[in-house]
């Protein structure tokens, strides 16, 4: 404030003194300018009268004595004297404004400024009996120049008037500032200021009011919060500038395993001796927040430890224990699931600019080119594949805008799925049955026909020439049942727990041979998670696999 007080008066004194003195220069050019015109004006007056009466005029100008530049010009704008210059080498001046205005109308003024600015010459021209014309000229400083020349005395007044601003500024800035440095905040009605500031201590002194109202808030506040701390879900751990347990709510004992009254007033590690817990500890007691990860009995916890500081001094620490296992669990997942995404969609964009190169280079023969080509499209039909797999998955994931559950007839599904794959389980070798009896769920037609129709198509695949896939529906009381069932390469035990999970494939190099994304089944379990179906599998290598997805019960 003392500072802007400052300025203020420091800047208005300054920019005062520059404007009256700028106004002062222009006044004073201004009068000197008129005056000087009228002087040009009566000079050329008198000598106009003196010349028609003496019998040489050029004779007679020569021997004046005049402090203007005089010059006499004919009738035809020929120079016929001047007395600054020779007038046989001087110009014509028929054209020069004044000159034309003097043999128009009698009289002609003009002014003419130099190349720099800082010259200005003034011309008074009058017509005389016998047509020729006489010029009076005066050169004086424009106000340009008159800046020029006053420039330096100017500096120096205005650098003796910021002396004395600064000055004057501080005092006055000091004098206006200190009754409210002095102001007394925890009795504002018994200071005594400026009026203007009665509405400001006023509410001050309600503030304080407030504020003493709010800190009996604040202590009732604090045992409801001791109440609260108790039901919380996520531990929580008071500990003194000492080490020492002040408090342990009852989710920080029921995970630490930990008695809060054993523990009250002993050292923080008779909660929990692990490093992780003393590093978060060790830190905040240093006045620095920390945080660290814990694994315990198969759970993930968070620990977060922050010092309690009252004038930079650590009067106590918090630490707040979160489960995140799901959330750790679920950001592994998100990140195996980017790093295969990346590896699935980089192998056929590599073979496609692989070929796209060879193409481009010249290097395949033209017997080739179709193969080339053949292989290019496979590729990006099969980089297709796994985009749409990918965003069906994302949707599924979702969950959102599914349309509304509908009774769907489960054997004409299986029918449909059987029919189109037909043809493709001709050509591998595999025929394809169904048996059962028909039967109706609750669920999305388009979802459980994709989900059939992937564990049908996975059947044929992963099938053997000669081999059989059967589709079965069966229903009792509760529930109804699909079975899948193929006589094809089988599922090693080891596999079988993660078949369902993204981009698993049990033979890699077979899963590409048929164009498959490694998302399949994992669109099936999240279409039977959808209808709230559940879905087994029981497999042995080289005996086959059965898929089984109970609907109900």
């Amino acid at each position: 404030m003392q500072k802007k007080i400052f300025w203020s008066i420091f800047c208005t004194a300054l920019t005062a003194m520059m404007t009256v003195g700028l106004c002062v220069l222009i006044s004073i050019y201004g009068i000197f300018d008129v005056r000087l015109s009228e002087e040009l004006r009566n000079e050329a007056h008198i000598i106009s009268k003196a010349l028609a009466s003496v019998p040489s005029q050029a004779d007679y100008l020569s021997s004046l004595n005049a402090e203007n530049r005089v010059t006499l010009i004919a009738a035809d704008g020929s120079v016929v004297f001047d007395s600054d210059a020779e007038a046989d080498f001087m110009e014509n001046h028929a054209s020069r404004p004044e000159v034309v205005q003097a043999i128009a109308e009698g009289k002609g003024e003009s002014r003419r400024y130099s190349d720099t600015m800082t010259e200005k010459t003034m011309y008074c021209a009058v017509r005389l009996t016998n047509g020729s014309v006489l010029r009076l000229a005066s050169t004086e400083r424009s106000l340009l120049g008159l800046v020029h020349r006053v420039v330096v005395p100017l500096a120096l007044t205005l650098a003796v008037v910021a002396v004395m601003a600064v000055s004057l500024s501080r005092v006055l800035a000091r004098r206006v500032t200190a009754p409210i440095a002095q102001l007394n905040l925890a009795a504002p009605l018994e200071n005594d200021v400026y009026d203007e500031l009665s509405p400001l201590l006023l509410r001050l002194e309600k503030q304080n009011d407030e504020l003493r109202e709010q800190l009996d808030i604040m202590h009732r506040q604090s045992r409801e919060l001791t109440a609260i701390t108790d039901s919380m879900r996520e531990g929580l751990v008071l500990i003194d500038p000492r080490g020492r347990v002040l408090s342990v709510n009852r989710s920080a004992a029921d995970i630490f395993s930990a008695d809060p009254e054993l523990c009250r007033s002993e050292s923080y590690l008779s909660v929990n001796r692990s490093v992780e817990l003393q590093n978060v500890v060790s830190s905040a007691l240093d006045g620095i927040s920390a945080e660290a990860q814990l694994k315990l009995d198969g759970r993930v916890y968070q620990l977060l430890g922050n010092p309690v500081l009252e004038k930079g001094i650590v009067r106590g620490i918090v630490v707040l224990i979160l489960d995140v296992t799901e959330r750790q669990e679920a950001e592994e997942n998100r990140r195996e699931f980017t790093a295969n995404v990346s590896h699935e969609l980089k192998t056929p964009l590599t073979s496609i600019v692989g070929f796209s190169e060879i193409m481009t280079n010249g290097l395949a023969k033209p017997e080739d080119m179709t193969s080339f080509a053949g292989r290019i499209h496979g590729e990006a039909r099969r980089l297709i594949a796994l985009i749409d797999d990918i965003l069906r998955l994302s949707q599924l994931d979702e969950g959102a805008n599914l349309p509304s559950f509908q009774s769907v007839d489960l054997m004409k599904i299986c029918q449909d799925a059987a029919e189109r794959l037909k043809e493709r389980a001709k050509a591998a070798g595999v025929s394809i049955t169904i048996g059962g009896e028909p039967a109706s769920v609750a669920g999305i037609p388009k979802l459980l026909d994709e989900m059939v129709f992937n564990l049908t198509e996975n059947a044929v695949k992963y099938n053997v020439p000669g081999g059989s896939v059967r589709l079965e529906v069966k229903q009792d009381a509760s529930r109804v049942q699909l079975t899948v069932e193929d006589t094809g390469i089988g599922i090693p035990p080891d596999d079988q727990m993660r078949v369902f999970e993204r981009f698993y494939r049990v033979d890699k190099s077979h899963s590409r041979e048929t164009g498959g994304t490694g998302l399949g089944l994992s669109i099936v379990k999240h279409i039977a998670a959808i209808h709230h179906a559940e879905i087994a599998l029981r497999s042995a290598p080289k005996k086959g696999s059965c898929f089984t997805v109970t609907f109900g019960g």
